[in-house]
């Protein structure tokens, strides 16, 4: 090769380097590009959140926004249905979910006696223990079972009369004033 095909071959490797940076340059160029957007939008969103944040619009830290459930006074489980304060009250156990036989939930609703009535859920697991074939009805909760809606007239911590059958349980409870 003579002086002048040496100087033509660098000439076309340089000009082939060249184009050889633009072609890589170029995918450096929409990496840099995908770059940049993200971080606009990005800086949009966070720009967003502090906006609406400072106006009020977001209220993360509020007690108002913690969701609580109300706790229901008027229910009892069989291991504190001995606690009350009331000197004479009723206890009526029976299946809250039961979408079948509604006549509790009316009988429940309705009940305008002077003694207080305390619902005890059948379905709650917490007085699944207490559950059996067979209804012993007794003061002492190591032989205590209910096998169904029952009635209970407690007084003091004595259990003094219950009510199995249902005709028993709406007579007494719509007959007591």
């Amino acid at each position: 090769m003579n002086k002048k095909q040496m100087i033509k071959e660098q000439k076309r490797l340089k000009r082939e380097r060249k184009e050889a940076a633009v072609l890589f340059n170029d995918d450096k160029e929409v990496y840099n590009v995908f770059k940049i957007a993200l971080g606009v939008i990005l800086f949009l969103v966070v720009a967003y959140f502090i906006v609406n944040l400072l106006r009020g619009n977001f209220n993360f830290f509020n007690k108002k926004n913690l969701k609580t459930e109300e706790i229901d006074s008027s229910m009892v489980i069989v291991g504190t249905m001995f606690n009350k304060s009331d000197s004479e009250y009723l206890v009526l156990a029976y299946d809250l979910t039961d979408k079948v036989n509604p006549i509790y939930n009316a009988l429940v609703s309705n009940y305008d006696g002077s003694k207080t009535l305390y619902k005890l859920d059948l379905s709650s697991g917490f007085n699944a223990s207490f559950i059996g074939d067979e209804s012993v009805i007794n003061s002492d909760l190591t032989k205590f079972k209910l096998s169904g809606p029952t009635l209970m007239v407690i007084k003091g911590d004595k259990i003094v009369s219950s009510y199995t059958k249902e005709e028993d349980i709406e007579k007494y409870l719509t007959d007591e004033k």
